[in-house]
């Protein structure tokens, strides 16, 4: 469909540019995976781990398409997908997800970064925390007087420095504080007995409209 002027309609541009970035990722997808079978142990660990981010991002940018511009994003439904997105991914037999996720509302932007802070942590949590053996983690959501608690959990070895976790940050979890901090949020780590709690406050986010 085109405008009198004869210029292209507007949606039919971002659609187009939507689908492009999506190629074009899963091009970078696929050329990291192509590297990974053929590098040494620890660069192939890396790349393989650069697959699996790169992978997330895609399936959240599909799911950021469904909603229209401008739109609020429900992130309850939103980090749902998500989560099962990553579960998809890094998920094996044994390890149990456990979602409670009240309903909350955010403009695209910070549901993308929620999104992707969502996404590293239950990753982590797969491949870190319970490192390679059966167990459970959990997700929460709920409203605070500024925005929004996400807490991300799990039974696993848990952390080395809970007092100070940047200063044993691998690269997620210098990409989470990072993100976190960009968007104005403040995060958090408990250790548990046993497991560690990922905890991510977070201005902007409100209570559905409806």
């Amino acid at each position: 469909m085109t405008s009198k002027t004869g210029d292209a309609d507007p949606f039919d541009q971002v659609r187009a540019a939507h689908h492009q970035i999506g190629n074009s990722l899963q091009s970078v997808a696929s050329l990291l995976m192509l590297q990974a079978r053929t590098a040494e142990a620890p660069v192939a660990t890396a790349l393989n781990e650069a697959t699996r981010r790169v992978r997330v991002i895609i399936r959240l940018h599909q799911r950021l398409q469904l909603y229209e511009q401008g739109v609020e994003v429900n992130l309850d439904a939103f980090l749902t997908d998500i989560c099962r997105d990553v579960t998809e991914i890094d998920g094996r037999e044994g390890t149990k997800l456990l979602l409670d996720l009240q309903p909350m509302a955010a403009s695209a932007g910070l549901a993308s970064a929620l999104g992707l802070i969502t996404a590293e942590l239950v990753g982590n949590a797969f491949e870190h925390g319970l490192a390679g053996r059966d167990g459970t983690i959990q997700v929460r959501l709920e409203p605070t007087p500024e925005g929004c608690r996400l807490a991300v959990s799990d039974d696993g070895v848990g952390f080395p420095d809970t007092a100070h976790p940047e200063a044993n940050a691998g690269f997620g979890l210098s990409l989470i504080a990072r993100m976190v901090r960009e968007t104005g949020g403040a995060l958090s780590v408990e250790a548990l007995e046993p497991g560690v709690r990922f905890e991510v406050r977070m201005p902007g986010a409100r209570p559905p409209s409806n």
